[in-house]
């Protein structure tokens, strides 16, 4: 089998941007109801690919920030012929929040998350506290969060962050715990001598969480009156920003006959950043600003406010309403 030189090893990805409608569907992706467990970051997938050989009746899904890792770990999935699992490329603390309904996960593992120990790096910690909170809505009752580390100090953050939300019952730490498997960093630590520490958080009540990506309708808007390319230029620089969210444009290019233009957008929602393109093209005597689909984003509340917000600019109104 030449498997892993072609291309097919890539039916594990999964790019919920391409979903009408968020939380996913996972019993629609997987053919089949199933209990579902996450791994949050899987590395090159070694975990994952014997935790779903050994648990056939499953369905996993995978989060990864590294595309490197994630191609390692599909050609692993796809040389033992595994079909009970999916990987997404996302930031888990958004994944977790926005792709999973509320009460539909039996487990979360995280094996050894970068602890990110100066304070100036804590915002990318895993182990924050709208982490705890999310997973106290999307885990079932009973459900549990699993973590392993060799830092000591993130396990007991870890605890603090957890016990703060009044939904879990804590248990461990364990020291140097028994496994079915080990990673490689685990099997590098234990190496060199160092404790593993493994703590395990079971959901006793929920919370509810406000979520803002997703929703059928793509964000657009029409401009009546004719837009220059001038008036179009104008826009690099233009910044917006309301509650966590934030979006800036960076650049414009304009097509070879003037008809339509691309804007290269950044936006920040309470710190999940993305990149992408708005699109201003030609409709009759008016103007189609929306999102531009060769980059299509999830639709988040600084998402939407930039489509809306690009619009009323070349409409010649002020950006912010009522005024």
């Amino acid at each position: 089998m030449r498997g892993v030189s072609s291309i097919r090893y890539l039916k594990y990805h999964l790019d919920p941007r391409e979903f009408e409608e968020l939380p996913v569907d996972w019993a629609k992706v997987f053919g089949r109801e199933a209990e579902l467990v996450v791994e949050i970051g899987f590395g090159s997938g070694e975990f994952l690919e014997e935790m779903a050989v050994s648990n056939p009746g499953v369905n996993f899904v995978g989060f990864e920030v590294s595309l490197t890792s994630a191609t390692k770990a599909q050609k692993r999935f796809y040389r033992r012929g595994i079909e009970n699992v999916r990987v997404v490329l996302v930031d888990a603390r958004f994944g977790m929040r926005e792709l999973f309904a509320d009460e539909s996960v039996s487990r979360v593992i995280a094996n050894f998350p970068c602890p990110w120990p100066k304070r100036k790096h804590e915002e990318r910690r895993l182990i924050v506290p709208e982490f705890s909170r999310t997973l106290a809505a999307v885990l079932r009752k009973g459900g549990d969060f699993e973590l392993v580390t060799d830092e000591l100090w993130f396990a007991e953050e870890a605890m603090e962050r957890f016990g703060e939300t009044g939904c879990f019952e804590v248990e461990g730490p364990v020291v140097n715990p028994e496994r079915l498997v080990r990673t490689r960093y685990e099997r590098k630590w234990r190496a060199q001598g160092k404790d593993i520490y493994l703590v395990r958080f079971v959901k006793k009540r929920g919370l509810k969480v406000e979520r803002i990506a997703g929703g059928r309708e793509m964000p657009h808007y029409v401009v009546s009156r004719e837009v220059s390319l001038e008036e179009v230029r104008r826009l690099v620089g233009l910044k917006y920003s309301e509650g966590e969210s934030v979006f800036v444009i960076k650049e414009v290019f304009c097509s070879p006959d003037g008809e339509g233009f691309l804007l290269r957008a950044f936006s920040s929602d309470a710190g999940f950043q993305q990149h992408y393109f708005i699109k201003v093209a030609r409709r009759g005597k008016k103007w189609l600003v929306k999102l531009d689909s060769a980059s299509l984003p999830y639709r988040t509340t600084a998402v939407k406010l930039s489509v809306y917000k690009v619009g009323r600019v070349l409409d010649g109104l002020p950006l912010e309403e009522g005024r």
